[in-house]
């Protein structure tokens, strides 16, 4: 006879699971465990294996000990990055306004449906909005080198020794700030020649045009989705 005491514990699982991802349905969350190969003849510890990897990509609590990860918030609409003791904080909706970045000391225990604040290192809560899905992500290796094919889903902050900031998608943009005004520059390109703290970011455009210089490296945030190639 199979251990009785298994069914609270895997209800427990699900549970977790769900708070984790709670915008889908009941029909769609088993359709997410039969896309990674659980069926009705999954033994219990092979279908708990698959929910603790979910559990892993899409927590439904986390505290200072989460590794890399992004946090979807709503009220305000916003993508929200814990990273190397950084706070990297994009708007959902407007893709072009400068990320802010920041050094954090805490965060407050959040998942999905709970406040996000977040301590930076002066000692100033900021409240971030309330968090509707939280994305682990691993972090891959150095952006030098990667072509746009190789990018995928990836997103890195990239810090620049005079104040600027870019963001690295399928577009990359670049934001400055002069005083109170923010001058934007987006650019189109095929490969990462050069991206490591201490150089300069060099980027190889599309059509092989010649390279393009776009400042002096301080520091690279990997954002959401990063492969290890």
């Amino acid at each position: 006879m199979e251990d009785p005491t298994r069914i609270p514990r895997l209800l427990a699982s699900l549970q977790d699971l769900w708070e984790g991802q709670p915008d889908l349905s009941l029909g769609q969350l088993i359709a997410v465990l039969q896309h990674r190969g659980v069926s009705w003849s999954t033994p219990d510890e092979e279908a708990e294996a698959v929910i603790d990897g979910l559990l892993h990509e899409h927590p439904a609590l986390i505290d200072d000990t989460a590794g890399p990860i992004t946090a979807t918030t709503i009220a305000p609409e916003q993508l929200v990055t814990l990273v190397d003791g950084f706070v990297v904080v994009r708007s959902a909706s407007a893709p072009g306004r400068m990320p802010s970045v920041w050094r954090a000391s805490s965060i407050r225990k959040t998942g999905p449906g709970l406040p996000l604040v977040i301590t930076d290192e002066a000692g100033v809560e900021h409240r971030l909005g309330v968090v509707s899905l939280l994305s682990r992500f691993e972090v891959g290796n150095a952006l030098t080198g990667l072509t746009r094919g190789e990018l995928g889903a990836s997103r890195w902050c990239v810090l620049f020794d005079e104040g600027s900031r870019a963001v690295v998608g399928q577009r990359i943009r670049v934001w400055s700030q002069h005083r109170r005004n923010v001058g934007e520059a987006v650019y189109a390109w095929d490969r990462i020649l050069a991206c490591e703290p201490g150089e300069d970011m060099r980027i190889a455009p599309p059509s092989g045009a010649a390279s393009v210089t776009v400042g002096r490296v301080e520091r690279v945030l990997p954002l959401e989705g990063v492969d290890s190639r």
